[in-house]
C-alpha cells in the first residue's frame, strides 16, 4: 500500500494592497482629517477628537469582517477611550496627543526587552521570529534554524546586532513621540506623531532585509 505524502501548506503571501490601505487608514487618514478640520476653522480639541475616531471605526469594521479579536486593536480602543475621557474633563487638547505617547511607551517596553536580551540569554528577536519561521519552513525548519544558535558563532553575533538595532529604533521612536506630544506646537505634533514610526521603520526594515541576507539569518 503506497503512502501519499501531502505537501505542507504554504503560507499565504501578504496582500500588499490590503497592507497599504490599512496603513493609510491608521496613519495618513487621521492626519488628513485633522488638518482638513483645522483648515475649516475647527477647534484643535474637536479636530483631534474627530480625527482620532477614525482608527477606532476602522478597528470595529475589521472585527465585523473577520470576527477575530485583535489585541492591538483592543489596546488602541482602550487608549483612545481613556484619553478622550481625561481630555473631556480637562478640556485640554494636548491630552489627546498623549494617547499616542502611551502607545510609543508600550513600544519602548518592547525595545528595552530587545536590548536587554542582547546581553542576557538569546536575543528576543528570535522569540518574535519563531512563529514566522514555523509558518515558513515548518517544525523541522524551525528546529534547524534555532539550532544555529548553539553551533554557529556568526549567527549568534549577527542576531545580537540585529536585535540591538531594532531595540534602538524602538527607543528612538519613544523619544520622538514624547517630544512631539509634550513639547511641539499642537498643530505640528499630529504630523510628527503619525510620521515618526513609519519614518523610523522603513530604513530599519531595509537594513533588516539587507543584514539577514548578508549574514544568512533567514530560515
Amino acid at each position: 500500500m503506497n503512502t501519499v505524502i501531502e505537501p505542507s501548506p504554504v503560507a499565504k503571501p501578504v496582500n500588499r494592497r490590503t497592507l497599504l490601505v490599512r496603513m493609510f487608514v491608521d496613519f495618513a487618514l487621521p492626519l488628513i482629517a485633522y488638518y482638513a478640520l483645522r483648515a475649516g476653522g475647527v477647534d484643535q480639541w474637536w479636530a483631534l477628537l474627530l480625527s482620532g475616531v477614525i482608527p477606532v471605526i476602522a478597528v470595529i469594521v475589521r472585527f465585523t469582517r473577520t470576527r477575530k479579536v485583535d489585541l492591538l486593536a483592543v489596546f488602541v480602543i482602550s487608549v483612545v477611550a481613556l484619553s478622550l475621557g481625561v481630555s473631556a474633563m480637562t478640556g485640554d487638547a494636548r491630552t489627546m496627543l498623549v494617547r499616542d505617547a502611551w502607545g510609543g511607551l508600550l513600544g519602548g517596553l518592547v525595545a528595552v526587552w530587545l536590548l536587554a536580551s542582547v546581553w542576557v540569554g538569546r536575543p528576543a528577536l528570535m522569540s518574535l521570529y519563531r512563529t514566522f519561521v514555523l509558518t515558513k519552513v515548518g517544525d523541522a525548519g524551525l528546529h534547524a534554524w534555532e539550532s544555529k544558535w548553539d553551533t554557529d558563532r556568526r549567527f549568534r553575533y549577527a542576531m545580537r546586532v540585529l536585535t540591538f538595532v531594532w531595540g534602538c529604533a524602538g527607543l528612538f521612536n519613544v523619544v520622538v513621540t514624547l517630544f512631539a506630544a509634550y513639547l511641539l506646537p499642537l498643530d505640528l505634533a499630529p504630523a510628527v506623531l503619525n510620521a515618526s514610526w513609519p519614518v523610523i521603520l522603513v530604513p530599519t526594515l531595509l537594513f533588516h532585509l539587507y543584514y539577514t541576507k548578508k549574514w544568512d539569518l533567514r530560515a
